[in-house]
């Protein structure tokens, strides 16, 4: 299927994925999510970053805190011979934890050779 970008930005409550229209305009106290998609040497790769547009107030910095730390859980667990399905299980507990919770109606994509 094809996707028109390879770089989506979700702004604020835009949960994944946004293409925001050609007139939006980034305002103080946004969060802006950017998300990359490369495809080389028939290999797809992703990675993404929230980021503040300057000054945010604490909520928004404590929801990018918590999302920031749930991915270093995931990725200390990563390890030879650990199962890939318990990675999700980290994230939701420690979101959990702090009052918060993931979207179900999301589901993520592939990275290698099936995206």
């Amino acid at each position: 299927n094809y996707y028109p970008r390879s770089v989506s930005t979700s702004i604020n409550e835009v949960v994944t994925h946004g293409i925001p229209c050609e007139d939006t305009v980034l305002e103080e106290g946004d969060i802006v999510n950017i998300d990359v998609t490369v495809y080389y040497d028939g290999m797809h790769g992703d990675c993404s970053e929230m980021i503040f547009v300057g000054k945010v107030d604490d909520e928004a910095r404590r929801l990018v805190q918590t999302t920031y730390d749930a991915w270093q859980k995931a990725i200390a667990y990563c390890k030879p011979g650990r199962k890939y399905q318990d990675i999700g299980g980290i994230i939701e507990d420690h979101i959990e934890k702090e009052g918060y919770s993931s979207c179900r109606e999301f589901v993520g994509h592939g990275i290698g050779k099936i995206f």
